[in-house]
């Protein structure tokens, strides 16, 4: 196992993934609860607490996970596995559609879909295409830099170029390939994946139910205690 990882209970295997730059210490009020009915595994994802040397594309952070996911099962016999999976962890899920060594999925603030996109949006990217014809692409990536999110702004170059890799590919078609039981739980007030994208992950998954919690992108941080008892009485 190369991924530096929280182990802790027994029973049925449970798996936490993170979100983008976060850490596994972002379910610090989860890992301590679950563990008292599952074996929990909580890793912290490449570039989580050390730098990337690389940029990695999404196929790069899936072939990561699906080596985790494969030792996982190996180490509890071939059982199969509950997912908790917040942002990027669950655009990870989504790129391993199917797979079948998942037993039940939760998503809280889910990522992966196509975003909603204002006219401002489309002038920033034709504004980029045309230095970038102009100029060259390291002109045009210093300037994206420079008028990037804040989010954006506080990644270093190599993360910056993962970022914007990840986030490029759409995963609205994999939807369908998610078969087994899913629990989405929302904050009602999430900027960063909106609403409407929770309403398409329920729309898209036919085995699946949606619930809002009070609490922005990091409900499970904001209302611990109800997602805590809602996801357990799910995944039991």
């Amino acid at each position: 196992m190369s991924l530096e990882t929280f182990v802790g209970g027994s029973g049925e295997p449970l798996v936490f993934l993170h979100g983008f730059k976060s850490s596994k210490e972002s379910f610090s009020y989860q890992l301590e609860y679950f563990s008292k009915f599952f074996k929990v595994y909580a890793p912290d994802l490449p570039g989580s607490k050390s730098p990337l040397t690389k940029a990695f594309s999404l196929l790069d952070y899936a072939n990561v996970l699906n080596g985790f996911l494969d030792f996982v099962c190996a180490e509890n016999g071939g059982k199969k596995i509950n997912v908790i999976a917040h942002s990027f962890g669950a655009r990870l899920i989504l790129k391993l559609a199917p797979d079948t060594r998942i037993n039940k999925l939760v998503l809280t603030g889910a990522a992966g879909l196509k975003p909603r996109r204002g006219i401002k949006y489309y002038f920033k990217i034709w504004g980029y295409k045309l230095i970038k014809a102009i100029f060259g692409r390291k002109k045009a990536e210093k300037l994206a830099r420079k008028t990037g999110s804040k989010d954006y702004l506080l990644l270093s170059e190599v993360e910056g170029q993962s970022f914007i890799k990840v986030v490029n590919e759409h995963l609205d078609y994999k939807l369908k390939y998610i078969n087994y039981p899913t629990l989405i739980v929302h904050g009602d007030v999430d900027k960063t994946t909106p609403l409407y994208m929770a309403k398409r992950f329920k729309n898209g998954i036919k085995n699946s139910e949606l619930i809002f919690l009070h609490g922005g992108h990091f409900a499970f941080i904001d209302s611990p205690r109800i997602f805590n008892g809602i996801v357990k009485e799910f995944l039991l």
